[in-house]
């Protein structure tokens, strides 16, 4: 949208975008100053299994959903670094809410593939309109070619954040291989199926998304091999847009890794406080002990602080990294998207490594599933999961690229 064009919108009703004059540092200071609102309520969202809708609204008002937006329409066109470190900014206050963020802000370079059309038929009414569902094939699903599109019908699971998200995209088999392609559909044409109740990250709301014989225009299908291609072809219509230089999907948006690692720092910040005042049965036969008198808990918290500080400087800095290689126009090399891949499992097996290690000091106090220490650590468990965060997987697929030379 052009700046009269905002004015148009805001005059005829639609909400305006942010304020276009946020910078990185604006963005950063204010994922800081929700934390403490996120960790008061980080309980209450795991028990109602989804965000709150004011905090979603919070993080539109904040600008953090047009991080990775185009100016075309309101966005602000900064970095992965600022997505990662929002990401693991959120996460020290509720890893869920961290996760609909990543994946709600990453949708939108996702939406960047499809035409223009599409993008000014999902942002010219909305500029908050987001964009999640699932990228897996689902090869149960149907599809029938009829004029002028599709009609689609299947069921994906773990749709993060589709509470909230007004467009979703499906993977589904279409054409006469029956290769993957992606369909965009309006989440009104969507039913959700009340499936999500895990032990960890309750709060995304990651719920079945199910379409009934739904009609999708052409202009909203295409192959998944070619949503890559497709997003650098937009380069030339989002020129100032540097983070469509960024491969897709972008390892070094730490898009999962990051709340791992933010959720692990979260628990070690609540019992660095705690700590002066906390105490554990000091043996079998009774007594007290004081945690921060006992060597033990200094030596093993000191080094599992030091590790998760140093898995947040790795984000920190092949994020930033990242941005540097976007800003100057340079693809990443299959070596640097290797070792970025590498590094999203890495800081999370670190994460999960150290969060464990707080919760054995927390001994079975951390056994009540509101304390904030269980809460991180069923978190970070939870994400450690995701396919993009195989240690083995990535591996092997980095010493491939390093035996290549």
């Amino acid at each position: 949208m052009t700046e009269n064009a905002t004015k148009s919108s805001a005059a005829d009703g639609v909400r305006p975008g942010p304020d276009p004059s946020l910078t990185a540092d604006d963005i950063l200071r204010a994922a800081e100053e929700m934390v403490p609102l996120l960790r008061e309520r980080a309980a209450a969202t795991d028990e109602s299994r989804r965000i709150g809708d004011d905090i979603l609204r919070r993080m539109e008002d904040a600008g953090f959903l047009h991080i990775l937006k185009p100016k075309k329409y309101e966005g602000l066109e900064l970095t992965d670094h600022e997505h990662a470190m929002v990401t693991l900014t959120l996460a020290r206050g509720c890893p869920s809410t961290a996760w609909v963020f990543s994946v709600l802000s990453a949708g939108n370079i996702a939406l960047l593939g499809f035409p223009e059309e599409v993008q000014e038929e999902v942002w010219e009414a909305d500029p908050y309109a987001t964009l999640t569902g699932n990228i897996n094939l689902n090869p149960k699903a149907k599809v029938e070619r009829v004029q002028g599109g599709y009609r689609l019908s299947g069921q994906w699971g773990f749709c993060s954040g589709s509470d909230f998200s007004k467009w979703l995209m499906f993977n589904a088999p279409a054409g006469e291989n029956g290769e993957g392609h992606m369909f965009l559909v309006d989440q009104k044409e969507a039913a959700t199926i009340d499936d999500w109740f895990p032990t960890g990250m309750r709060g995304t709301g990651s719920r079945s998304m199910v379409v009934e014989d739904v009609f999708v225009p052409d202009r909203r299908v295409m192959p998944m091999r070619d949503l890559g291609r497709r997003i650098e072809e937009r380069r030339s219509l989002h020129p100032t847009f540097d983070a469509l230089w960024s491969s897709f999907p972008a390892a070094c948006r730490f898009p999962f890794a990051a709340v791992a690692v933010g959720a692990a720092l979260g628990a070690a910040d609540h019992f660095a406080e705690a700590a002066a005042s906390a105490t554990r049965v000091a043996s079998a036969v009774g007594g007290v002990s004081k945690l921060a008198d006992q060597e033990y808990v200094a030596t093993e918290f000191a080094e599992a602080a030091g590790e998760l500080e140093m898995a947040r400087m790795l984000v920190d800095q092949r994020s930033s990294e990242a941005a540097q290689r976007a800003a100057a126009h340079r693809p990443t090399t299959l070596h640097e998207l290797t070792r970025d891949t590498r590094d999203n499992a890495l800081v999370t097996r670190v994460a999960l490594r150290n969060v464990q290690r707080i919760a054995a000091l927390v001994g079975a106090k951390g056994g009540n599933p509101k304390h904030p220490v269980s809460l991180a650590k069923r978190d970070v468990e939870m994400a450690a999961h995701h396919v993009t965060l195989n240690w083995r997987r990535a591996a092997i697929d980095y010493m491939a690229t390093v035996a290549k030379g």
